[in-house]
């Protein structure tokens, strides 16, 4: 559940700090809080899920070089922070023009809190009026889902005047679709010129979308409490959609070959279900998982995607993961697997999922093991892209090797082979030669894009590097070294917990 930013700037807690918008004025009235958090941390951004409101003395951000404090806005903006609100009362300092100037660019509310107010407080009545109005929506929502229950206990599994009980409770527009977008029941209505908001919220028979619920009202209903009834009463409409709607015998043969691909079924098996199912064993096939992101459904915004990037797609529910595996054309299978990732990296911008895409096979014979690829590639981290949810496990090869081959004593003896005397200065001096070595390498030995990347000049970067270079054993371009030394990087600052201990 959300509230709005204009009515948290209207609390009096808020009123109380003076504060003055300074950037993203247009999108005060849009905005939407969903927790208020507090830090000074630069790299908080990976921490953050959106749609908060963050506060900060600003006291380091305030002493970064321009650039950085750019960075730093576009971090926060690529994860959909609702605000930034800095505190610059008593620090005799002030927001820079280069600052305001990266928040009006990359669209994130600027807020300057010009008088001193404890974070606590802010944070306290916000959230506590954001749990309230979360309470208030799951009371309705339950509510409205015990009245469905004693009707469809008492009445059966009719669904007009299921509809119907839906759209008096909310005073809303209520419409039930079949998969194919036809309208299957009716109720409710207001004046076609009044503004309106829509939430979508997908019916699943077992693990089949079997129908698509639209609540549509008036701007003064919040999508929040649509969204929350939605998905509470998705179970209950659900039991009286399978009276009417029973799933077909491809659509039965299709969850069998997705349950047997997710549990690791044997070659033969799959071969004879593929063959019932009418899914092609000569076609190169791979595998995706999806996840939720807090508590949002992962299946209905995973499936509406899938059906509009590749409807073809074959699609499975285990828990909290949605499965789909897809098929390639016999040619062209690598440009066609990057157009759809590049595809679906767009659909799920800022989307509540997580998702990652496992390696081709050449038949869906061998679907399990881009399933187990998949899988471990959501497990292994964060990607470096903060714009993007969904990981292809190709960006994440050295990761998956680890996982796998160089954890613990392997992985300790690696980087204390190729690394040892850097990371021992590292310890005695309290220097970064690793984190500037990692730069250097993942910015293809490039002196200007490392330097950029660590907000230092070039020279102190030539600097730093001739020392890295005399305690690594020289300069590693044009040697063989380079790539072992990239993944003794990797495995230095990612230790395990074997490693951390050696």
């Amino acid at each position: 559940m959300v509230v709005k930013l204009s009515d948290v700037l209207e609390l009096d807690v808020m009123k109380r700090a003076s504060p003055l918008v300074r950037a993203g004025k247009a999108l005060i009235d849009t905005g939407t809080v969903r927790w208020v958090h507090s830090s000074e941390v630069l790299e908080i951004a990976p921490l953050l899920r959106g749609q908060e409101l963050l506060l900060s003395g600003g006291d380091a951000l305030l002493n970064l070089r321009p650039a950085a404090q750019h960075e730093y806005v576009r971090s926060l903006a690529a994860r959909h922070v609702t605000a930034l609100a800095i505190q610059t009362a008593g620090s005799g300092r002030s927001l820079s023009a280069e600052l305001v100037e990266a928040a009006e660019e990359v669209g994130l509310p600027l807020i300057e809190l010009q008088r001193v107010v404890p974070f606590v407080e802010i944070a306290e009545e916000v959230n506590r009026k954001v749990v309230s109005e979360h309470v208030t929506a799951l009371q309705t929502a339950d509510s409205i889902s015990q009245h469905l229950a004693d009707h469809l206990a008492t009445s059966g599994p009719a669904l007009s005047p299921l509809i119907d009980i839906v759209s008096q409770a909310l005073r809303i527009e209520v419409e039930l679709l079949d998969p194919s977008g036809s309208v299957l029941e009716f109720a409710g209505g207001f004046p076609p010129d009044s503004t309106s908001v829509n939430v979508e919220s997908d019916i699943f028979v077992g693990t089949l979308v079997s129908a698509r619920l639209r609540l549509q009202s008036r701007q003064d209903v919040p999508p929040e409490l649509l969204k929350t009834v939605g998905e509470r009463i998705g179970s209950i409409l659900a039991l009286a959609v399978s009276q009417q709607h029973r799933p077909t015998a491809q659509q039965i043969a299709h969850t069998a070959l997705m349950r047997a691909v997710v549990s690791g079924a044997s070659a033969s098996q799959i071969h004879e279900l593929c063959t019932a199912a009418g899914v092609s064993t000569a076609q190169p096939a791979f595998v995706m998982v999806f996840r939720r992101i807090g508590l949002s459904s992962a299946r209905g915004v995973a499936e509406k995607i899938l059906r509009t990037r590749c409807p073809d797609a074959l699609t499975y529910l285990d828990g909290e993961s949605l499965w789909a595996m897809v098929q390639l054309s016999i040619s062209g299978t690598r440009q066609e697997r990057r157009e759809l990732l590049e595809g679906l990296r767009a659909d799920l911008r800022g989307l509540a999922v997580a998702g990652a895409m496992g390696p081709t096979m050449a038949t869906p014979l061998h679907a399990h093991s881009s399933l187990v690829e998949a899988r471990l590639t959501q497990a292994v981290g964060a990607p470096d892209d903060l714009e993007s949810n969904f990981r292809d496990c190709e960006d994440f090869l050295l990761e998956r090797l680890e996982a796998r081959e160089l954890s613990g004593p392997v992985g300790g003896r690696i980087t204390q082979e190729l690394l040892g005397e850097l990371l021992d200065y590292d310890r005695r001096r309290g220097t970064r030669m690793l984190g500037t070595l990692d730069a250097w390498l993942i910015s293809g030995c490039n002196s200007a894009e490392a330097a950029r990347v660590l907000f230092i000049e070039r020279q102190t970067l030539h600097k730093r590097l001739r020392k890295i270079f005399e305690l690594i054993g020289g300069d590693p371009r044009g040697s063989a070294k380079l790539p072992g030394l990239y993944l003794a990087v990797h495995l230095a600052k990612n230790p395990s917990p074997v490693d951390a201990g050696l």
